[in-house]
């Protein structure tokens, strides 16, 4: 028969609460939901954004390069062309409905459409920007 001291318990159980800290403690905390700009290249005009969300019921991350097809300003005419978009590197997008952001001026809508399009509103009257991208790659992270 073992026999453990009162010393020896304790160790036990601080060596075991330890570790289960640790074990549990270990998941990546999770991107929020929307869609991260995170570079771009001047010389093709090709945005790198990544997109983080639930599809499905399961949370996922998917990186999409895109290039401008246009840019247009409230009633203004669009400017067409792959260095007619902007947006800024670093900048997290997160739709108005997801946010929860009734405010209009700051309304943002972002839809990824099956003709390999990327659509982004921001705004709405003479204030409303629309950017369309041609997504060129779609790639499943994790």
């Amino acid at each position: 028969m073992i026999r453990f001291d009162r010393y020896a318990t304790l160790s036990i159980v601080a060596v075991v609460t330890v570790f289960t800290a640790l074990s549990c403690g270990c998941k990546k905390a999770h991107e929020p939901e929307g869609y991260r700009v995170v570079s771009y290249e001047a010389a093709n005009h090709q945005w790198t954004i990544i997109r983080s969300g639930t599809f499905d019921s399961k949370y996922m991350t998917k990186k999409l390069v895109v290039v401008c097809m246009f840019y247009k300003w409230g009633e203004h005419d669009a400017v067409d062309g792959p260095d007619a978009c902007h947006l800024q590197v670093g900048r997290l997008i997160v739709p108005s409905l997801e946010s929860g952001n009734a405010d209009k001026s700051h309304f943002i809508t972002v839809f990824e459409m099956p003709n390999e399009t990327l659509s982004i509103t921001e705004g709405s009257g003479d204030d409303r920007v629309m950017q369309q991208f041609k997504i060129l790659s779609y790639t499943i992270l994790e």
